[in-house]
């Protein structure tokens, strides 16, 4: 494991987790431009190597755009506001943390060199790319769940999330044990990807399983569909 890796899978042991704010949906609209949450994470923890807390987070992102996100959408409860806020930065930072491992894990198992994102490919609705054979793969990470592939089926159709060249690929990641996409826990619970999936996904490559946005053959359930397929 390098050792970027090791330092940040000790960070993410150290977080404290609050599992009720996954509960609180309060606040769900879309937070567009300066005010998506995903760019100040892709900010810090890329650009400028700043690993902040959850609670670290919420206070940065609060106090610049509190006034501004209250007028925009109307709240006038103060309390209210501020747990759905923290709530949703909270959940927002979550699956950001999961993606941040998933990209350097496969830096690891991969090389770093056969690795790519940006801003730019955040923002078209692709985590990561993965070059492996002269052929670029579009990498989504989301949770395992009915919710979460609906939601990428919405992305999908909606929001021109596969336009990027490429094949796209989901590679969700279950909260469920024992599947063989289940997540590997660290000490808090906080779950992270393994490496027992990435090298179902390099075989499923070499196999010629996921070439041009279809599949063929057996390809167990909540895996890596093609959009095609969703």
């Amino acid at each position: 494991m390098s050792e970027i890796l090791q330092q940040y899978e000790s960070f993410l042991s150290s977080l404290t987790l609050h599992p009720s704010l996954s509960t609180i949906k309060s606040i769900e609209m879309d937070l567009k431009g300066e005010l998506n949450p995903s760019y100040h994470l892709d900010k810090l923890f890329f650009q400028e190597k700043k690993w902040l807390s959850f609670e670290q987070f919420y206070y940065y992102y609060f106090d610049q755009y509190k006034d501004v996100i209250k007028k925009e959408f109307g709240f006038t409860d103060e309390v209210t506001f501020e747990k759905g806020l923290w709530a949703r930065l909270y959940r927002t930072q979550f699956g950001f943390l999961t993606e941040y491992h998933a990209f350097h894990l496969c830096c690891d198992f991969f090389g770093k060199e056969k690795l790519k994102r940006s801003v730019e490919l955040d923002k078209s609705g692709v985590d990561f790319q993965l070059i492996l054979n002269d052929t670029i793969f579009n990498i989504h990470i989301f949770v395992d769940t009915p919710r979460a592939w609906s939601f990428r089926k919405y992305k999908s159709q909606y929001k021109n999330v596969n336009s990027t060249h490429g094949v796209h690929v989901n590679l969700p990641y279950s909260l469920k044990e024992n599947n063989f996409n289940s997540l590997r826990y660290l000490k808090n619970k906080f779950g992270v990807y393994s490496i027992s999936y990435l090298e179902y996904l390099k075989e499923q490559i070499e196999m010629g399983r996921i070439k041009n946005n279809n599949i063929t053959g057996t390809v167990p359930q909540g895996f890596i569909y093609s959009d095609q397929q969703l």
